[in-house]
């Protein structure tokens, strides 16, 4: 019997076993760009099996310290002050309110927010200057920036009937950008039609500085996890998260690229 033959055969499934990268998406909601990544990487290397799936926060975190997991994707608030492996923070996600450069109003604290949105009529003489019924619009569910509104600011609360909920954020800076009577919410956009501005959200306003540093209360850093010495193929997918290629596709999925 040949047993130098067979015992390469084993010695090269094992090997592509040891490559396979897997990841566990803690985040709740499910992210959009690293899965993205990840599918481009089994796409252009199929020699290295990729496997993606959900989990629950402590369930990931148990198989990465495990060896079960290679890479965890998490909210960076969700992290725990002990954690003492590898951590990429790549992106923030950031909600913001536009309303009509007319308006008035200047900023708004979280909870007249969530009245707005939820009241059946509200007006804007509760909160500005102006004289009419609030006209309201949103994000469609499973779009980016409606994860946020139920995050931050829903909590379980539904949204008015009268929302007008749109594919895009961009599509929704459109409507108070056209009539001074509404406002819309989406993800935060460094740049805005001249005629919308963005409400100061409990007394911090949504700038590029404010988002990325996440003093902004309504943004919230994103990060992908590893062992604090990650494996080859880990290590390989990190590096990857470093080019220009995948910032974009972060901005694509409505967040604000972070370099560290």
């Amino acid at each position: 019997m040949k047993l130098m033959p067979i015992l390469a055969v084993i010695l090269a499934a094992a090997s592509i076993a040891a490559a396979e990268l897997r990841i566990a998406d803690a985040t709740g909601h499910g992210d959009i760009p690293v899965r993205q990544l990840a599918l481009r990487q089994a796409l252009s290397d199929p020699s290295i099996p990729v496997k993606y799936e959900r989990s629950g926060k402590a369930e990931a975190l148990a198989g990465l310290a495990g060896g079960r997991f290679d890479l965890v994707i998490m909210d960076v608030p969700a992290i725990p002050a002990d954690f003492k492996g590898t951590r990429k923070v790549y992106g923030v996600r950031a909600l913001a309110f536009y309303v009509n450069v007319a308006n008035t109003l200047e900023g708004a604290k979280s909870d007249q927010l969530r009245d707005i949105f939820t009241d059946k009529k509200p007006r804007w003489q509760d909160y500005s200057f102006l004289a009419a019924d609030i006209k309201r619009y949103g994000i469609r569910p499973g779009k980016p920036g409606a994860e946020l509104m139920a995050d931050f600011l829903l909590r379980g609360s539904k949204l008015a009937e009268e929302t007008t909920l749109l594919k895009s954020t961009p599509e929704v800076v459109l409507m108070p950008g056209a009539n001074p009577a509404a406002i819309g919410f989406g993800v935060y956009l460094s740049s805005a039609p001249v005629q919308v501005k963005m409400l100061a959200v409990d007394g911090v306003a949504p700038t590029l500085k404010s988002v990325r540093e996440a003093t902004y209360p309504l943004a919230v850093k994103r990060a992908v996890l590893a062992a604090k010495i990650p494996g080859e193929t880990a290590r390989k997918f990190l590096a990857e998260m470093e080019k220009a290629d995948f910032r974009d596709l972060v901005k694509d999925a409505g967040m604000e690229p972070v370099e560290k």
